[in-house]
């Protein structure tokens, strides 16, 4: 457990079980989080756009109660991670084997395949290192997130009225990234008004992401180049894209738990990963919108347990 500093990272809000460490693995810094019971099961929870570690304190605070073993990572990119300029390394695979190589480092799990719960751009690559390393992985929960096919992904970026009236509207954020110079010119200065405007649209009911939390997620994103970090995995979507593909044919035999929110994705998250995974069981949250660990915490933890 060289190179390993348990005192580099103390980012605010956290449950009290939860210690903050960093490790540097593939030429990078990753930030994460880590408690529970060291002999336990071990799970990985894995954020998503505009989240960090913290996005995952309520339900890693029950799952830790209930004798799990949990590792919460900032992808590269995002928290307290590095956050490397440019589009390469942000592909799904390369996100992967951050974590993958973290893992083993902390000899997390001690050798016991893992269970990875994944929210939004989280769950893409959390796919791929399912498909490539099945036996690593105990099973995975795949929570709001399309699946990176051309054929899932055409219809949401398509510039249509069916697509513009749809749920959750043109998925224009996935398309901001790459016309040059944006980012800096809209979001600069203004990164808690995008926030907090962005978890309003995307949740259901009143300040479901609190004002402490949006702290939180905005002294990471405030920094320099801070959300050109976190845009940094659509700008490797394409490369995600080419690698998610051969899926197609060649379906992932891990169990597939597919978690969508009534009010967002809801079933059709459970629709999209059938085409990629031959064992799929589809849940739909009631009453929830795209931000599952942070509306519904009990839920999802639930869930998870029920794989133990």
């Amino acid at each position: 457990m060289e190179n390993i500093d348990k005192n580099t990272a103390e980012p605010g809000n956290l449950s009290k079980e939860l210690i903050g460490g960093s490790a540097e693995v593939n030429g990078i810094k990753i930030n994460y989080l880590m408690g529970g019971n060291p002999e336990g099961s071990p799970v990985l929870l894995w954020h998503g756009f505009l989240g960090t570690s913290s996005s995952w304190r309520k339900a890693a605070s029950i799952l830790i109660d209930a004798g799990i073993a949990v590792l919460i990572p900032d992808m590269r990119g995002y928290g307290d991670s590095d956050k490397p300029q440019g589009t390469i390394g942000y592909d799904a695979r390369t996100i992967s084997e951050d974590f993958r190589a973290l893992v083993k480092k902390l000899d997390f799990g001690k050798g016991k395949p893992i269970t990875l719960a994944a929210h939004d751009m989280g769950a893409a690559p959390a796919l791929i290192w399912s498909a490539d390393h099945p036996q690593e992985i105990a099973a995975l929960f795949y929570i709001e997130m399309v699946v990176m096919l051309d054929q899932v992904l055409s219809p949401h970026l398509s510039f249509s009225r069916e697509t513009m009236e749809s749920q959750m509207g043109p998925m224009w954020w996935w398309i901001l990234p790459h016309a040059p110079k944006a980012l800096e010119v809209l979001f600069t200065g203004r990164e808690r008004e995008f926030l907090t405007w962005f978890y309003d649209w995307m949740t259901v009911g009143k300040d479901v992401i609190d004002s402490e939390q949006i702290d939180e997620i905005y002294r990471t994103f405030s920094v320099n180049n801070g959300f050109q970090g976190a845009f940094g995995i659509y700008r490797g979507v394409f490369d995600s894209i080419d690698q998610t593909t051969p899926l197609l044919q060649k379906k992932i035999k891990v169990p597939v738990t597919a978690i969508g929110g009534e009010y967002s994705l809801g079933a059709g998250v459970g629709e999209m990963t059938k085409l990629v995974a031959e064992n799929v069981t589809s849940i739909v949250i009631e009453n929830a919108g795209h931000f599952l660990p942070e509306e519904k915490p009990q839920e999802i933890a639930h869930h998870i347990l029920t794989n133990f």
